[in-house]
């Protein structure tokens, strides 16, 4: 199986520019300039899109994951995030359909999802709900596990992460 790689493997040709991701990875950039971040959002989704389409699924994956990581530590900073929060919405979809067809273990999705949940990933809101199909049954049982020695750990953490 797959695993989740550290950096995308984007062949030059997909790519728009330099880094599909240089504004969403710069905070400091951002605060007044929501229409520009909304727009590096929608270019990534699209991205995203192209790449899916191409049947690039670790590409797909990778970009898609490091974007909603990038997102949800940048929009909290936005004077306007509801336009850009949106716009990243797109991304989970397009995510765990990538994890599925990319081959990613599924105890591997229940992990990052368990992961970027406990962390607190509210934009865009990832679920267990929205990765069912990369999961399986031996991911959400593998997810479900987790939960339960997180409950153990942190049971207002495993308590916000069973309501939807």
């Amino acid at each position: 199986m797959a695993s989740f790689p550290d950096t995308p493997d984007l062949p030059d040709e997909l790519l728009p520019g330099p880094d599909p991701l240089a504004l969403l990875a710069d905070p400091a950039a951002v605060p007044d300039r929501a229409e520009e971040y909304t727009a590096a959002v929608r270019d990534v989704v699209g991205e995203v899109e192209a790449l899916s389409g191409l049947g690039e699924w670790a590409a797909a994956e990778s970009l898609a994951r490091r974007a909603i990581v990038l997102i949800d530590h940048t929009v909290p900073l936005l004077a306007d995030p509801a336009a850009p929060a949106a716009e990243a919405a797109a991304l989970v979809p397009l995510h765990a359909a990538a994890c599925a067809r990319a081959g990613l273990a599924p105890d591997e999705v229940a992990r990052w999802l368990l992961t970027a949940q406990a962390n607190g990933q509210e934009v865009p809101a990832v679920s267990a709900d929205a990765y069912a199909e990369a999961l399986g049954p031996e991911g959400a049982a593998a997810y479900a596990a987790s939960l339960a020695a997180l409950d153990d750990l942190d049971p207002a953490t495993a308590a916000r992460l069973r309501t939807p």
